[in-house]
């Protein structure tokens, strides 16, 4: 009798009886909030936005990458959060982001651009960057990495300054 019951259990979780876990709610920021997401997103912890602070977004795990840019003779090291992970987390569902800077500058990204695992820097060097040193996010490409990412077209995607995504 336990072992029908067993199988009766296994069969209606293989179904898809089990029950659904819920994601667990979108902490708000403690500290000065370093980016904000809207758009087409389904975990948010402001109306109808998600914010972030350093803290939140050192909690993705840090990833860094030495590579050239268009801004920097020798190759950096930028050090930051991986832009999927984030933008997962929000639940984030469309084609394209709008990324905005602190100085209004704006580009669209397609979402295929995950495909090149962009980083949100928010160190270059070993050292935090600030406003001044186009921080406190930058969107990164791994630039040496992908020959396919040495382009006109990519380079514009690196927004320094960064302080919102849009998701469309």
């Amino acid at each position: 009798m336990r072992y029908v019951m067993l199988w009766g259990m296994l069969a209606v979780l293989l179904v898809g009886g089990a029950p659904a876990f819920a994601v667990e709610p979108l902490a708000r920021p403690q500290g000065p909030v370093l980016l904000t997401i809207s758009g087409n997103i389904s975990q948010t912890n402001a109306p109808r936005q998600a914010q972030f602070d350093r803290a939140m977004l050192e909690a993705f795990g840090k990833i860094a990458y030495t590579t050239s840019s268009e801004v920097s003779v020798k190759p950096m090291t930028f050090e930051g959060v991986p832009l999927r992970a984030v933008l997962e987390r929000v639940g984030a569902k469309g084609k394209s982001m709008t990324a905005t800077a602190l100085n209004d500058y704006r580009v669209a990204i397609p979402m295929e651009d995950l495909q090149f695992e962009p980083i949100l820097a928010m160190k270059v060097d070993g050292q935090v960057i600030t406003a001044r040193d186009k921080g406190p996010l930058w969107i990164v490409y791994p630039r040496d990495q992908r020959p396919v990412l040495q382009d006109v077209r990519y380079d514009s995607r690196w927004v320094w300054q960064l302080i919102k995504l849009n998701v469309e």
